[in-house]
């Protein structure tokens, strides 16, 4: 399957994808019950929260698009950008496939600084623990678990707390192609 990457805004801050986009994107994850596990800590609740999330500029959001059906298949952003880390969130829409995760993680691991070095040299992830089908993909994918940072999550039914597990990818070590 051949997919194209599309980032939600250029290099010069200016939004390539339409607002209605975004709020289909939400009505996707909505509908596939996705929200409690991909917003573990809460406060993302309707379109318009996640319009204004999702757009905030300290976010590098990226959407996984099926070349041969235009059909949205993940969305993808790094929080905390620095010194050559970030944190990876994603949500595969529709049945999971390795084959966005790996479209996900060649781009991020693909991109260059301009003196052509690698821009991110490890993605860290934290996972709610409950959240079983989520950890095996990453460790599919190649992410390599550290250990549960107690409390750290709000469980799915947002009336208490569970563990995340935190883990790594280092970019080299991410095979691309």
């Amino acid at each position: 399957m051949s997919y194209a990457i599309i980032p939600l805004r250029q290099s010069d801050g200016k939004q390539l994808l339409a607002d209605t986009i975004l709020e289909a994107a939400w009505q996707q994850i909505v509908a596939e019950g996705k929200v409690a596990s991909l917003f573990y800590s809460g406060g993302i609740s309707s379109a318009a929260n996640f319009l204004a999330y999702i757009k905030a500029s300290h976010l590098h959001v990226i959407f996984v698009v099926e070349s041969a059906t235009s059909q949205l298949k993940g969305i993808g952003w790094l929080t905390n950008v620095s010194g050559g880390t970030g944190f990876v969130h994603y949500c595969m829409l529709g049945p999971p496939r390795r084959s966005v995760g790996k479209a996900l993680l060649d781009y991020w691991c693909g991109l260059r600084r301009t003196d052509g070095q690698p821009w991110l040299h490890v993605l860290l992830g934290i996972t709610p623990e409950y959240h079983t089908a989520a950890l095996r993909v990453i460790r599919i994918m190649g992410f390599t678990s550290l250990g549960t940072i107690p409390s750290y999550c709000l469980t799915q039914d947002g009336q208490g707390r569970c563990g995340a597990v935190i883990s790594y990818l280092e970019c080299t070590k991410h095979r691309a192609g």
